[in-house]
């Protein structure tokens, strides 16, 4: 009997343990953005799904630099970099806490795709071209909602 509750409390830390790297970030972030087209639109595109979070940059034909630091309370793992070319990179820093980027657009698309573990925020801080960007050219999730600065939070 006491194995069977000591098995049962074991079964259920670890359920406990899966379930909190599982819960949704931002509900503003859910889905692709619907604005998320390569070379139609410029900007950064941000969202979340059962894969994890993704950070897309794309323009409409011009050459754009884009780049910025993310950083959380957590770990990011599971980075991938997708599209990138030579002169595209990341990297993770802060052990693990800091993930820093540079990406040059020219009408395609670039970005990188991460999870966080044990963390519940990340900060972001985005520029274009050495600038602050606007605001109403980062799009979140699938009804492109917009901070209200380059530099803004997600938590969950």
């Amino acid at each position: 009997m006491k194995n069977k509750r000591m098995l049962s409390a074991l079964v259920g830390l670890f359920m406990m343990g899966m379930t909190t790297s599982a819960f949704a970030w931002s509900p503003e972030l859910e889905g692709s953005p619907d604005d998320f087209h390569m070379g139609k639109n410029q900007g950064y595109f941000i969202w979340h799904d059962n894969a994890g979070l993704h950070l897309r940059t794309t323009t409409k034909g011009q050459n754009h630099v884009y780049t910025g630091v993310l950083r959380t309370d957590g770990r990011f793992v599971n980075v991938h970099g997708v599209r990138l070319e030579s002169d595209d990179r990341y990297k993770i820093t802060s052990f693990g806490h800091k993930l820093e980027f540079r990406f040059e657009t020219i009408g395609a698309s670039d970005g990188v795709d991460f999870r966080v573990d044990g963390g519940d925020k990340v900060d972001f801080d985005l520029f274009v071209d050495g600038h602050k960007i606007s605001p109403k050219k980062i799009y979140g999730g699938e009804n492109n909602w917009h901070p209200r600065s380059n530099s803004f939070k997600i938590t969950r």
